[in-house]
């Protein structure tokens, strides 16, 4: 048996072929844990979930549970696919001969380093488990030591460095014997990986809370300064009710601004401040609405010097406790506003007629509450996602067209 081609007794190879199996079928219950809790709207509790800490559930549901796109347990499927090859890897190759397969020389050598390297892996995994996320899949630290005890079945001599120099060496040396199959090889992978990442195919849950995440945000990269939001001939008018205060009216404003570059709409929006100092309807001001009035004011008085959208980004994306620190926010946005005229327009009789127009005309249209979002006459209230907002509008396209 040559040194550099140690070969597998049969006590390794059966104690590899078993640990392989155990992380098989670990790994495949780990793939349907992370396939019900990521696809299906609602399941039953895995076995593995007992408790808040001990939770394999909670675990698949993070964004820690994919690893470039790829859930971990399907990395997991396709690491021990590739040791079982090359634990059988000397049968292929007397089968095969003279084919890709020869460049496998040192099989044993492999297995040590990927197992070696996948448990340190793991041990990131499992730190970030226990001091991030706070809960801990068993099954996964199952698999965790199973790389370990394959890496120490599998290694040669000394501490994995031979095994470990030899995988490079090999891997260096196939690369080069098979250099255009190595490059067409490398390009697939990578943008398989960067595919799987971006689209997050593999985790409608996750994509959905990556899509949301944005509308979430402290700032609408989408802004736009002027009055008019998307095309003012588009056949889907998107009327929406909203107060500057609400905080589910600021995720509706970056969605409708993402919106109207995307697709072919214009939006309209409707003043409804949940404020008593000027909407007389409510009864009394609701927690943390105070300056609503007061706002809503400004955005109409910005609308007249063609800033009305440049006005809405600042208030929806600020808290305010007095009229200065409104001005002071527009100075600093460089709306080239005239302060002095905004000022006064804000309480002109024009203003507040214009005002209580548009709470008038929400009563009127039976609307209670804020955000709600009217897609050509079809209410809908409160935030929905992203994508589900695109198919309303594409669905009140249609009716239009037909």
């Amino acid at each position: 048996m040559e040194n550099n081609q140690l070969k597998f007794t049969k006590t390794r190879f059966f104690i590899i072929l078993s640990l392989l199996i155990i992380g098989f079928a670990l790994c495949f219950e780990l793939s349907y844990i992370f396939y019900k809790t990521n696809f299906l709207d609602t399941y039953a509790p895995s076995f593995c979930t007992v408790s808040q800490m001990i939770d394999c559930d909670g675990v698949a549901k993070t964004s820690y549970a994919m690893s470039l796109g790829v859930p971990n347990a399907l990395w997991g499927i396709i690491l021990y696919s590739v040791m079982l090859m090359l634990l059988f890897v000397d049968r292929i190759q007397a089968k095969f001969k003279n084919t890709i397969f020869d460049v496998f020389k040192n099989p044993s050598c492999y297995i040590a380093s990927l197992g070696l390297l996948s448990f340190a892996i793991s041990m990131v995994l499992a730190f970030i488990s226990i001091h991030v996320i706070h809960k801990i899949c068993y099954l996964c630290f199952c698999t965790y030591f199973i790389d370990l005890f394959i890496a120490f079945a599998a290694k040669g001599k000394g501490f994995f460095i031979n095994d470990i120099k030899t995988t490079v060496l090999d891997f260096i040396d196939g690369a080069k014997n098979h250099f255009i199959l190595f490059i067409v090889v490398l390009v697939a992978f990578v943008s398989t990986l960067v595919y799987l990442d971006k689209s997050l195919v593999l985790s409608p849950k996750l994509k959905k809370e990556r899509t949301n995440k944005e509308f979430r945000a402290k700032k609408n990269k989408y802004a736009i300064k002027g009055n008019i939001l998307g095309s003012e001939d588009a056949n889907v008018v998107v009327t929406v009710y909203s107060d500057f205060n609400c905080p589910f009216c600021k995720v509706v404003n970056i969605m409708l601004h993402k919106a109207a570059k995307e697709t072919d709409i214009y939006v309209n929006e409707i003043n409804f401040p949940l404020d008593a100092a000027c909407n007389t309807t409510i009864g009394r001001t609701l927690g943390g609405h105070e300056t609503s009035c007061l706002l809503a004011r400004y955005a109409l008085a910005a609308k007249k010097q063609g800033k009305f959208w440049g006005a809405a980004n600042i208030f929806y994306y600020n808290s305010f406790n007095s009229e200065n620190e409104i001005i002071e926010k527009i100075k600093k946005a460089h709306l080239n506003i005239n302060i002095d005229q905004l000022k006064s327009d804000a309480y002109s009789p024009e203003i507040n007629s214009q005002l209580q127009n548009e709470i008038e005309k929400t009563r009127n249209d039976g609307i209670e509450g804020t955000p709600t979002i009217v897609i050509n006459g079809v209410s809908y209230q409160g935030v929905m996602p992203y994508d589900e907002f695109i198919q309303k509008i594409e669905l009140a396209r249609k009716r239009e067209m037909n």
